[in-house]
């Protein structure tokens, strides 16, 4: 079965060895490798895990959630430190190996379930799908500025003002001889005489003349308000995202039994 997770064997050994000096040290053995031992490559990457141990070759998992196999041999190991595989092969090499018809067919490496491997039961393949979570960021759209202008305008009135002016009359002595002498409280309301003239002295007397003017005075008082809200308007947008979604694909080499179709898997 292609795309199979490789499953530990029974015979894979659990008890860790006496192990020799460094000026002692013998090339590894089938019994050196055990199960849950970390591997390594040739440029000190790390390959994965030992899940599986068989006559000839071991079983090694990695990658995100160990949904990547590997088939390595004995031969290929160089060294093992404590719980440390080190291979004498890089992770392009170590691919390259398992490489068969699928590869040629699809472009991806296929990890093959040797026989030595097999056990009774079932085996579970995880396949992932990746989800799409949508969520709402906060950014500013934009600015809005309000300035306040000082305009200048000319307000035209029609105000009535009053000014004095000047009359001189003379009246003749006839008029004066007809009206005979008045008496003195008449002639302060008829005719005002002006005060400190002296009878046969010359004088200049000043006779102030008024008028009015137009005074402007400014106040300042609000003529107008300008409110400013600001509101939260809710639209609907549609976005789209692209997920991966892996699919189990079961091919049959030679004569395969099974109880029943293959119900969601390709053939």
């Amino acid at each position: 079965m292609a795309g199979s997770i490789l499953g530990t064997s029974p015979g894979c050994p659990r008890r860790r060895e006496p192990r020799t000096t460094p000026h002692e040290r013998s090339p590894p053995m089938r019994t050196d490798v055990r199960e849950g031992m970390r591997v390594f490559t040739a440029d000190g990457t790390r390959l994965g895990t030992v899940v599986g141990c068989g006559g000839e070759t071991f079983a090694i998992e990695g990658g995100l959630l160990r949904l990547k196999s590997f088939t390595a041999r004995y031969g290929d190991v160089v060294d093992v430190r404590g719980e440390d595989v080190h291979l004498g092969l890089t992770r392009d090499e170590v691919s390259l190996a398992q490489e068969g018809p699928a590869q040629a067919r699809s472009g991806h490496p296929e990890s093959v379930l040797s026989a030595e491997f097999a056990t009774p039961g079932e085996l579970v393949v995880p396949l992932a799908r990746e989800e799409a979570h949508p969520h709402v960021v906060v950014r500013e759209a934009g600015q809005v500025r309000i300035h306040k202008v000082v305009r200048t305008e000319v307000r035209h009135f029609s105000v009535p003002v009053r000014r004095e002016e000047l009359v001189v009359e003379r009246v003749s002595e006839q008029a004066v001889d007809a009206e005979g002498p008045p008496a003195p409280e008449a002639v302060a309301s008829a005719r005002p005489v002006l005060e400190g003239l002296v009878p046969f002295e010359a004088g200049t007397f000043v006779i102030p003349l008024r008028e009015e003017r137009v005074e402007v005075t400014r106040s300042v008082h609000v003529w107008q308000e300008v409110a400013v809200s600001r509101y939260t308007d809710e639209v609907l947008r549609q976005v789209h995202a692209t997920v991966r979604k892996e699919t189990a694909e079961v091919e049959e080499r030679g004569e395969v039994l099974h109880d029943g179709p293959l119900d969601g898997l390709h053939s």
